[in-house]
């Protein structure tokens, strides 16, 4: 019973944080420091805090699947020396793969701890006021409309969040589009989109390597694994429930209203974190 209770907190909290600007990846792992959950002794839930985003990933294509089949349709409508929304995301997707790859583990061992998420939300969320208060021009309203630049530009503001854990992919390729010149609205759209391969990759990576392990490991029971499987889907399911409802809200909230309040969110909670680590 405790651990579907974790298994529920886990999945209601990367739900939630998955797409607003105020990083999953930190809030999951402060929860996993606070649960004092096992991850050296038991890889599963090492696993299971990657794994489950694959039912935010699931919630965008549910929520955007109209926009998807209409974006796919007219990208044989782009004007010459554009990208297609498609191409777009994959040459978007590229440097954080292979970055990705190369730097994850380093990451894992030396910031994938308290004081540099702390220090990761601190100062994105000092950047995301700065922003929001500078209001760069508006030049692409569009996903249609970003160029090349624009969309490897924004590739590379995603690889922030792989390498400082706590800045948050979402805010990293929204705040990083804005700065280049889209609206808030294509800037999360094209955010959303190319969270889709990205996070596909490196939950599939990261559940195929984990079991191998877990399978080949001594001691290994068959009954224990098949729990911790369906204990992997509720996270999953709950993680896919609680972000489909995130994502219709913060899609109608940026329609009107600016990124001020979750850069005054992360900053109160980079203060808090910092302050219960020093008490």
């Amino acid at each position: 019973m405790a651990d579907l209770l974790v298994v529920i907190l886990l999945g209601v909290v990367e739900g939630l944080t998955e797409f607003l600007p105020v990083s999953s990846t930190g809030h999951l792992l402060l929860c996993e420091h606070w649960l004092k959950l096992d991850l050296d002794g038991n890889p599963f839930w090492k696993m299971f805090t990657v794994v489950i985003q694959i039912g935010a990933i699931a919630a965008v294509v549910v929520y955007f699947r109209a926009r998807i089949v209409e974006l796919l349709k007219r990208g044989r409508e782009t004007p010459v020396g554009r990208p297609t929304p498609l191409m777009g995301v994959i040459v978007g997707t590229v440097p954080v793969l292979l970055i990705g790859f190369v730097i994850h583990k380093w990451v894992e061992k030396h910031l994938e701890h308290p004081l540099p998420v702390a220090l990761a939300l601190g100062i994105g969320g000092l950047i995301m006021l700065a922003i929001e208060l500078l209001r760069p021009i508006v030049k692409t309203e569009r996903v249609e409309d970003m160029t090349w630049t624009q969309a490897i530009s924004i590739g590379f503001f995603q690889i922030l969040a792989v390498a400082f854990p706590g800045t948050s992919r979402s805010a990293a390729t929204i705040i990083g589009g804005m700065t280049i010149g889209c609206s808030r609205q294509t800037a999360a759209e094209f955010s959303f989109f190319l969270a889709i391969p990205a996070m596909a990759a490196a939950c599939g990576y990261k559940f195929l390597k984990t079991t191998k392990e877990m399978i080949h490991a001594p001691g290994f029971s068959a009954h224990e694994f098949a729990g911790q499987m369906v204990l992997l889907a509720i996270g999953t399911i709950v993680s896919f429930l609680v972000a489909w409802v995130v994502i219709a809200a913060f899609m109608g909230y940026i329609r009107r209203r600016s990124f001020i309040p979750f850069a005054v969110y992360r900053l109160i909670l980079a203060v808090v974190v910092l302050l219960a680590m020093w008490r």
